[in-house]
């Protein structure tokens, strides 16, 4: 019985433990062959120099290093707040690259983002 107890009790501590913001991340190519890149975050903190990390850490790529159509925003420094990261790149700036970016900003500090198999192909891709 004892050992029931513990058991319960540590499978309940793991879904109790902190919880993760919650995170998005959508890849749609247009008819250009254009990725139209969007990743959302809930609750993180210092939204611009993240975003300052993730611009920085998204250079690493040659094919991502010259996005175009791009934003990054939603909060203050300082204080915690929603995340809207946005940006067009070559078809070749692929969703690896993109969550590896993620993670080397924030190690998924905020939540980790699942941008491989999120890829639509659309005419024209959604603002």
């Amino acid at each position: 019985m004892q050992h029931l107890t513990i058991t319960l009790f540590s499978t309940l501590l793991a879904f109790t433990g902190p919880s993760q913001a919650a995170t998005r991340c959508t890849v749609c190519r247009d008819g250009f062959n254009i990725n139209h890149i969007k990743v959302t975050a809930d609750d993180v903190l210092d939204v611009p120099g993240i975003c300052g990390g993730l611009w920085d850490n998204l250079k690493r790529f040659s094919d991502c290093s010259t996005p175009s159509a791009t934003s990054c925003g939603g909060g203050e420094s300082g204080v915690t707040g929603p995340l809207e990261w946005k940006f067009a790149a070559s078809q070749y700036c692929n969703p690896g690259m993109v969550e590896s970016t993620w993670w080397e900003a924030t190690k998924n500090d905020f939540g980790a983002i699942e941008c491989v198999g999120q890829e639509t192909i659309a005419v024209n891709c959604p603002e």
